[in-house]
């Protein structure tokens, strides 16, 4: 059944008022670089063919990364009714996913944070610590959540880039969307969007990501299952 736009309107309002409640601190910014640079370091071989290059900096810049979201979330409180009535479903769709995935993955960061080893620099902080922080926080679900819907964005971003009317829109709504007060979302999706427009087959980047994400969030949590279980 396909939502309509008050329904869109009500799920991404909920998404962005649980990430007011957040708390962005210096150091939450740090861990978020920190694992920017991650993806960057697991996905290098991947990262270092150009054609794959701009989804790589979508992935890491404008969905796990800081720099946007605030300004971006602050624009989509305001100019949230107006973006819901004029904007087509399959681009709401993702907007939604993306203010989802924000708010988990705040909540996930928040989480993890907690598990660090007490008084530590991020800057200093080591992926074999990063790890043992993430396996601590048990919340197997969530991640997969996170992964899920990533997934889910890459997917919606690659079936539209298809689409002519939506090709046309997106490309003509540039000036109007800074207009009418949602300029950073428009500048998301046409940054996702033009980044998976220039792959063949988008799904020659995302099945490789997701599936190294997932494979390693798997290992990372039954390790630390098995060294609980050696502890007892």
């Amino acid at each position: 059944m396909r939502k309509t736009s008050k329904q869109f309107e009500k799920a991404i309002h909920n998404h962005l008022s649980d990430i007011q409640n957040i708390r962005i601190t210096p150091t939450f910014r740090q861990l978020q670089r920190w694992q920017s640079e991650r993806l960057f370091d697991t996905h290098r071989e991947l990262y270092q063919q150009p054609k794959f290059q701009p989804a790589m900096r979508f992935f890491s810049e404008e969905l796990y990364g800081t720099e946007h979201f605030m300004q971006r979330n602050n624009e989509l409180i305001k100019a949230l009714p107006l973006m819901c009535r004029t904007m087509p479903a399959q681009i709401l769709r993702i907007v939604e996913n993306a203010a989802l995935l924000q708010r988990v993955s705040l909540q996930l960061d928040a989480q993890l944070l907690t598990h660090l080893p007490a008084g530590i620099s991020i800057e200093h902080l080591t992926l074999q610590q990063w790890v043992q922080a993430y396996a601590q926080c048990d919340n197997r679900p969530q991640r997969q959540q996170q992964l899920d819907l990533i997934e889910s964005i890459g997917n919606d971003l690659a079936a539209i880039i298809h689409i002519p009317m939506i090709t046309a829109l997106l490309n003509w709504a540039e000036k109007p969307a800074k207009l009418a007060g949602y300029g950073e979302i428009h500048h998301f999706v046409i940054t996702g969007f033009r980044a998976f427009k220039r792959l063949k087959n988008p799904q020659d980047f995302l099945q490789p990501v997701i599936s190294k994400e997932r494979q390693l969030s798997g290992q990372w949590f039954a390790q630390a299952s098995s060294s609980s279980l050696r502890a007892r």
